[in-house]
């Protein structure tokens, strides 16, 4: 069966809230492995931060790396596990594209069973790509499909993950609110954590980031062609 067909198959199958359930696990796809979820945490983590330091007193500025931390952190958790339950649930109503991408994945050796993965691969890929990508990995090496039997799995994931970037904030919090008590950066640390509760601010910086890539590679596909003729 030819990739094409595969498709066709699985969606012949998909009427109704089928239908509907593919395009909301692609729709949350797109806001968790995109931007979504990395623009809301610095405000969420900035917010819980400001709520608690007064700039001042040492006890203050221990509780709001502590509220900041807890909050990022949970936010973090919750949206993780969410990507789990979701992506793993979803991903049964398209069982042909699913089974092909892992059959393909395994021929090139690319994946193997979370089981054999070494602990540090299995934080990287937490940490760094999502609890829910940790799990696909097990689902294409093995090829069985679905939440069930995944439980301690994804929350493993999804405790690697939240630790991450629990500790990401816990440093960043702590250099605040000591930059925000010492008089040389104190208006620095300010302004930081007033863009930081903005989530446009995290919306430029990532467009930027995409548009200014893309503009790059533009221009070095054109030096290319020039280079040619």
């Amino acid at each position: 069966m030819t990739l094409w067909q595969t498709v066709k198959s699985d969606f012949a199958r998909s009427t109704g809230l089928r239908v509907i359930g593919v395009g909301l696990v692609l729709g949350w796809m797109a806001f968790q492995w995109g931007w979504g979820n990395d623009i809301l945490l610095p405000s969420i983590a900035a917010t819980a931060f400001e709520s608690i330091d007064d700039g001042q007193s040492w006890t203050s500025a221990a509780g709001a790396s502590v509220a900041a931390t807890a909050a990022g952190a949970s936010f973090w958790a919750l949206t993780q596990t969410l990507d789990g339950i979701i992506v793993l649930s979803g991903l049964r109503l398209i069982p042909g594209i699913t089974a092909r991408i892992g059959a393909f994945l395994q021929r090139k050796g690319w994946v193997k069973p979370v089981a054999e993965l070494s602990f540090g691969t299995k934080f990287l890929i937490a940490y760094a790509t999502g609890a829910s990508v940790l799990c696909l990995v097990d689902v294409f090496a093995t090829g069985r499909q679905g939440l069930r039997g995944r439980g301690s799995l994804l929350a493993q994931a999804v405790a690697m993950s939240a630790g991450g970037v629990g500790v990401v904030i816990a440093v960043v919090a702590t250099l605040t609110s000591i930059g925000t008590r010492v008089e040389a950066t104190q208006d620095a640390a300010e302004v930081m954590v007033r863009y930081a509760k903005n989530p446009l601010t995290w919306l430029v910086i990532y467009a930027s980031v995409v548009g200014l890539s893309t503009l790059r590679s533009r221009i070095k596909a054109r030096r290319n062609e020039l280079a040619v003729l």
